[in-house]
C-alpha cells in the first residue's frame, strides 16, 4: 500500500491512535457550518474520525465500507460513506477543501475495494504559499504577498541590459542637467553679494546674467535629448515585456486559460507592461538623478553654511521612517485595488461579449447593478487609496517646511548679525527648496515602486507558469505519420476529481473513419481534446503510429492534424487571411481550391471585397454557415493526415450540408477522421461507430450492427427520428 498523507498528523495524536495511517486529513467545518477541525484517519483496518483534541468520534471497520461520497453544497461540502449498515456522514468541509476530500474519498473507495491506494500528485491537492499560507494560483509557485521583492527588481533590470549604453548615456545626460541645476542659485549670490549689494553694477551684471541665460537654455536642451532618448527606450522596453508576455501566453496549456477570463489578460500585456517600463526608464533614472541631486545639494549647503544645514536636515529623518513605515500598509491596498480592479475588467468583457444574451432577456438593468456594485468598492478602494497620500504629502511638506522656518528665523538673525551675506541666504534658501524636490519624490517612490512591482510579480506570474502540456526533452520528430491512432486505459477529467473519461480502450487503422456520438456531455468533445493534445491523459495514453502524444514534437503533431470544432471562431482580418491561417504562404489558387470543397467559393465571390472582405471581430459579418464553411476551408488547405470534425456541419441548412457531405467524403479519403454530428444520419457511411456515455464507451460498430442490437445507439437514432417527426407535423 501507498502510505502517502494529505494532511500529516500531529504526532501526539498519531502516537495515541496506535495504528498503521495510510492516510490522514484534517477537515475544517463542524456540523452547524462553524469552523472547527477534525480529523479523518484511514487505516489498514478501519476508517476513524478524532476531533481537534483527539477524541474519537467514528470507528468503521474497512469490511463494513461499500463506498465513500463527497458532495459539495451551498456554502459547504459533506464526506460520508455508505456501509452494510446503512450511510454514516464522517465529516464537513469547506469549499477550499474540494481537492483534498475528494483524494481521500478516492482514498477510502480504493482499500475499501482492495485496490493500490491512488497515487497523489501536486494536481491532485491545492497547493499554498509555505510563508503566508494563502492558496496558490494553479499553475504558479508565486505568491504575490510573499514574493522576494529584490529578485523582483534584479529580474526587472534585466530588460535594461540590451540597453545599457543608451541608458548610461540617459543618466549621463540627467547627471548633467542636475549640475548645471546647481548653478543658477551660486550665480544669484554673487549677482546680489557682488553687483546688488554694493551697488556695482556694470560689465559684470551683464556677464552674471548672461551666463544665468546660458545655465537655463543648456539645461532646457539636456532635457529635451534626455527626454527623447527616454522615449525611445521606453518604447523598445515596453515592446520587449509585452512579447514575453505574449509568448508566454502562447505557450501556456488550455487547463491554464480554463480557470481565467481572458480580459484580466489584456490587462498584462498592456497596463503592467507599462507600468514596468516606466519603472525601468524613469525609476531607475531618477533614481539614479535624484541621489546625485541630493547629494550635490547637501555639499553645496554645507559648503555655504553647515549650522543653517543641520537645521534644514533635522525633520528629514523623520519623513524617511514614516515613508519606510508606510510600505507593507500602502503595498496591501495596491493588491486589493489591483484585484478589483481585474473583477471591474472581468465584468466589462463578459458583458459585451455576451451582450446578445443581455439584450434578449432584457437584463440591461441586472449588468449595470452588478457592475456599479464592482465600480463602487472600486471606488471606495481608490479613494482610501488617493486620500491615504491626500493626507500623507500636506504632512511630508509640513514637516519640510519646520526645516525652512528655522533656516528663515537663524538665518535671518545671522545676515542682521553680519555673519552670513544677504545673497548666502538666498542661495541657501533656494538650494533648500531644491534639496526637498528630491525628497519628496523619494516619499512617493513608496506608492510608485508598490505599483511597479506589483505589476511586476503579475507579469512573472505569466511568464514562469510551467504549461500542463508541455513538449518532451526528447520530442521524437515525425515529419509524416500514417494516422495509425491506439489508445489505451484513457481517464481524463479536467479536474482529476470529477474525471469525464474512464478507460477508453480504442484501435484505429489508419484511413479509417470514426464517428463518436452520444448524448451531450457523454465526453466526445473531450476526446477530442485530448487527442490534438489540449490535454495530457490522467492515466493511459494515446499513441499515434506507435508513439506516445507526449512523445511526438509538437509542430509534427499540430502540423498534420486538422480541426473543425463545434465553436467556428474567425480571426478580425480578411476572408483569404483566416482560409490560409495554417499555410500562410499558400497561393491563390490553393485559398479558392479549398474554398470550392468546402462550398464556400460561392458566397465569398458575392461579398463586397471577395476574398479581401474584412469579417470583422469573431466574424460577426458572416453567418454562421459561412463562418463555418470558412473554417472547413481553413482545413482542407491544412491537408492533414487526421481530421477532426466536431459538429462541423451543424450550422448549415440541409441543402449546403449535403454538398458539404459529398465535398467532405472526397476529404476524408486515406485520412484517419474523428467526426462528432448532431444530425446521426450524416455518419452511416462512417467505417465505425463509437457511442459514449457517462465517460465510457458503451458500444462500437457500423451503423447496421448497432441498430440490430437495440442498444444506447439505436435508443438516439430513435429518439431523434421521433424528433424529426415531431418537427415535421409542427412545420
Amino acid at each position: 500500500m501507498n502510505s502517502q498523507i494529505i494532511d500529516a498528523l500531529p504526532q501526539a495524536l498519531l502516537s495515541e491512535l496506535g495504528e498503521d495511517v495510510l492516510q490522514s486529513l484534517c477537515t475544517d467545518v463542524d456540523a452547524f457550518g462553524k469552523f472547527s477541525e477534525q480529523w479523518a484517519i484511514l487505516t489498514k483496518n478501519a476508517l476513524v474520525m478524532l476531533d481537534a483534541d483527539g477524541r474519537e468520534q467514528h470507528r468503521i471497520a474497512l469490511s463494513v465500507i461499500i463506498s465513500a461520497d463527497a458532495q459539495m453544497y451551498i456554502g459547504a461540502g459533506r464526506l460520508s460513506v455508505k456501509t452494510t449498515d446503512g450511510p454514516v456522514v464522517l465529516a464537513h468541509y469547506s469549499p477550499r477543501l474540494v481537492q483534498k476530500v475528494s483524494a481521500f474519498k478516492n482514498a477510502i473507495n480504493a482499500v475499501a475495494k482492495g485496490e493500490q491506494l491512488p497515487h497523489l500528485s501536486e494536481k491532485d491537492l491545492p497547493r499554498t504559499c509555505p510563508t503566508c499560507g494563502r492558496p496558490l494560483d494553479v499553475g504558479t509557485n508565486v505568491c504575490p504577498l510573499c514574493v522576494d521583492k529584490g529578485k523582483v527588481v534584479v529580474r526587472l533590470i534585466r530588460y535594461a541590459k540590451p540597453f545599457r549604453n543608451l541608458m548610461i548615456l540617459s543618466i549621463l545626460l540627467l547627471l548633467a542637467v542636475t549640475g548645471i541645476s546647481l548653478v543658477p542659485p551660486y550665480l544669484t549670490k554673487v549677482i546680489v553679494d557682488k553687483v546688488i549689494t554694493p551697488h556695482n553694477f556694470g560689465s559684470m551684471l551683464l556677464i552674471l546674467v548672461l551666463s544665468l541665460l546660458l545655465a537655463n537654455l543648456l539645461q532646457a536642451v539636456l532635457q529635451a535629448v534626455r527626454g527623447y532618448l527616454g522615449v525611445w527606450l521606453g518604447s523598445r522596453m515596453m515592446g520587449n515585456i509585452r512579447r514575453d508576455i505574449y509568448d508566454a501566453l502562447m505557450k501556456l496549456s488550455l487547463s491554464y486559460f480554463d480557470k481565467r477570463q481572458t480580459s484580466q489578460f489584456i490587462g498584462r500585456v498592456n497596463n503592467d507592461a507599462q507600468q514596468m517600463q516606466q519603472f525601468l526608464t524613469d525609476g531607475l533614472i531618477m533614481m539614479t538623478s535624484q541621489v546625485t541631486s541630493l547629494v550635490a545639494i547637501i555639499v553645496m549647503m554645507l559648503r555655504l553654511n553647515w549650522f543653517l544645514a543641520v537645521l534644514a536636515f533635522i525633520t528629514t529623518p523623520l519623513i524617511l521612517i514614516t515613508s519606510i513605515s508606510l510600505w507593507p500598509f500602502v503595498r496591501l491596498r495596491w493588491y486589493r485595488l489591483w484585484r478589483t480592479r481585474v473583477r471591474l475588467n472581468v465584468l466589462v468583457g463578459d458583458s459585451l461579449n455576451g451582450i446578445r444574451v443581455v439584450k434578449a432577456f432584457g437584463q440591461e438593468q441586472m449588468e449595470e447593478d452588478r457592475y456599479q456594485e464592482a465600480n463602487l468598492r472600486m471606488v471606495d478602494l481608490s479613494t482610501r487609496m488617493d486620500g491615504l497620500w491626500q493626507g500623507v504629502f500636506p504632512l511630508f511638506n509640513f514637516i519640510s517646511s519646520f526645516g525652512t522656518v528655522l533656516v528663515w528665523f537663524f538665518g535671518g538673525r545671522e545676515v542682521l548679525h553680519g555673519s552670513i551675506t544677504l545673497g548666502t541666504l538666498m542661495a541657501f534658501i533656494t538650494y533648500l527648496n531644491m534639496f526637498f524636490g528630491p525628497l519628496q519624490w523619494f516619499s512617493q517612490l513608496i506608492n510608485w515602486v508598490t505599483n511597479a512591482l506589483a505589476s511586476a510579480e503579475r507579469v512573472f506570474e505569466i511568464i514562469d507558469t510551467i504549461p500542463d502540456v508541455r513538449e518532451a526533452a526528447d520530442a521524437v520528430p515525425m515529419p509524416l505519420i500514417e494516422g495509425r491512432v491506439e489508445i489505451e486505459g484513457l481517464s481524463f477529467g479536467y479536474e482529476r476529481h470529477h474525471p469525464v473519461l474512464k478507460n477508453i480502450n480504442l484501435q484505429v487503422e489508419p484511413g479509417e473513419m470514426i464517428g463518436l456520438v452520444g448524448h451531450s456531455g457523454a465526453g466526445k468533445s473531450t476526446f477530442i481534446n485530448l487527442l490534438c493534445r489540449f490535454y495530457d491523459p490522467n492515466e493511459g495514453s494515446i499513441l499515434l503510429d506507435g508513439t506516445d502524444l507526449r512523445d511526438i514534437r509538437q509542430e509534427d503533431l499540430h502540423s498534420q492534424i486538422g480541426v473543425v470544432l463545434q465553436e467556428t471562431f474567425l480571426f478580425d482580418g480578411t476572408v483569404k487571411e483566416n482560409i490560409a491561417y495554417a499555410k500562410p504562404d499558400a497561393s491563390q489558387y490553393e485559398i479558392m481550391r479549398a474554398a470550392k470543397i468546402a462550398n464556400a467559393h460561392s458566397f465569398i465571390m458575392r461579398l463586397t471585397d471577395g476574398y479581401d472582405t474584412r469579417v470583422g471581430e469573431r466574424g460577426h459579418r458572416l453567418s454562421g454557415g459561412e463562418k463555418q464553411r470558412i473554417a472547413i476551408a481553413r482545413a482542407v488547405l491544412h491537408d492533414p493526415r487526421i481530421l477532426i470534425l466536431d459538429e462541423a456541419t451543424a450550422s448549415l441548412d440541409t441543402e449546403t450540408e449535403r454538398q458539404i457531405q459529398e465535398a467532405l467524403a472526397r476529404l476524408v479519403k486515406g485520412r484517419t477522421t474523428f467526426a462528432i454530428a448532431h444530425r446521426l444520419s450524416t455518419l452511416r457511411n462512417a467505417n465505425r461507430l463509437v457511442v459514449f456515455e457517462r465517460g465510457e464507451i458503451v458500444e462500437a460498430g457500423t451503423h447496421e450492427e448497432l441498430l440490430s442490437t437495440e442498444g444506447v445507439y439505436y435508443g438516439l437514432v430513435k429518439a431523434q427520428t421521433e424528433l424529426s417527426q415531431i418537427r415535421g407535423v409542427g412545420e
